[in-house]
């Protein structure tokens, strides 16, 4: 039944008033177009009737994946091309790993007898976008992006309708072996705007450079010949990385020469001696001393 058809002072005579303010915000949105937000909570198949792209073709049916928003009682159901713009991938992986964040979206679809809905983040990006375009911001901005999606080397993050890809060099100062350890999707995170093009539609931006360079200052807080605990978090080409308490500084170590790299192994804890800098790579070195523990 069409939604202008049906009879809702009959359909919602006995709803509580957490669902009927639920209920309301539904119809207003698909009305008036009005862009609602809620979190994904799963990743559902179902199973949709495509619109031919000519009157010559017959309607296709296609079954597809589909983010689950839930705001109180009422299911609402993003198709997976509803939730970027452009050719972005909406593969297994990318929508289960936004499970969790919070999303824009509006409603497009009401099976008010059933109790679900069905929505579009597409359209609300747009929408955001014209909405945003006085107040995004320049290069050297920082604002607050809202983490989309994460995987073991990129982020996906959004911010004023655009989704924006972030490589693991651009979310952290040091290495990070998967970001999936130290973000998830729903959290809020400082960026640094690098560039904005309203014309052309192009945004881009970078979470370390939000934050002071770990480097800076080193001399004071870790001075070449101190020794500090720190957690090992990676090896590459015979060489360890180590991170320091302070969370943000990590140094390049090497083994002391009766030391075997079997016996140490990721999340370590151990004791390391600074014992060299380098101010054009901006790059701690040091040796580790012992384990202490894991």
């Amino acid at each position: 039944m069409d939604f202008k058809d049906l009879n809702l002072k009959e359909l919602d005579k006995n709803l509580t008033e957490p669902e009927r303010a639920e209920w309301q915000s539904i119809y207003a949105s698909y009305r008036s177009g009005s862009v609602m937000y809620g979190n994904v909570v799963g990743v559902d198949m179902h199973e949709f009737k495509l619109r031919p792209t000519s009157e010559e073709e017959e309607f296709e049916k296609r079954t597809m994946r589909c983010l689950i928003v839930i705001p109180y009682r009422v299911k609402i159901i993003i198709p997976e091309h509803e939730v970027f713009i452009g050719d972005r991938s909406t593969e297994y992986h990318m929508l289960h790993s936004m499970c969790g964040a919070r999303v824009s979206y509006v409603i497009t679809h009401i099976d008010r007898e059933e109790g679900f809905a069905i929505a579009s983040r597409k359209l609300s990006l747009e929408k955001i976008k014209r909405a945003s375009i006085r107040r995004m911001g320049k290069a050297g901005d920082v604002v607050d992006v809202d983490v989309l999606a994460v995987g073991q080397n990129l982020c996906t993050v959004t911010y004023n309708g655009y989704d924006i890809t972030v490589p693991q060099r651009d979310v952290s100062y040091g290495r990070i072996e998967d970001l999936r350890a130290e973000m998830l999707p729903g959290d809020v995170r400082k960026a640094l705007i690098t560039e904005y093009n309203v014309d052309e539609k192009v945004l881009r931006l970078t979470l370390k450079g939000a934050t002071a360079h770990p480097f800076d200052g080193i001399e004071i807080r870790h001075p070449l010949g101190s020794t500090r605990l720190a957690k090992l978090v990676g090896k590459y080409a015979g060489g360890v990385f180590c991170r320091l308490y302070d969370g943000v500084t990590t140094i390049l170590c090497s083994y002391l020469s009766m030391q075997y790299d079997g016996d140490f192994h990721e999340g370590d804890i151990v004791e390391v001696i600074i014992n060299k800098y380098n101010y054009d790579t901006k790059q701690v070195y040091g040796k580790i001393l012992r384990k202490i523990g894991n």
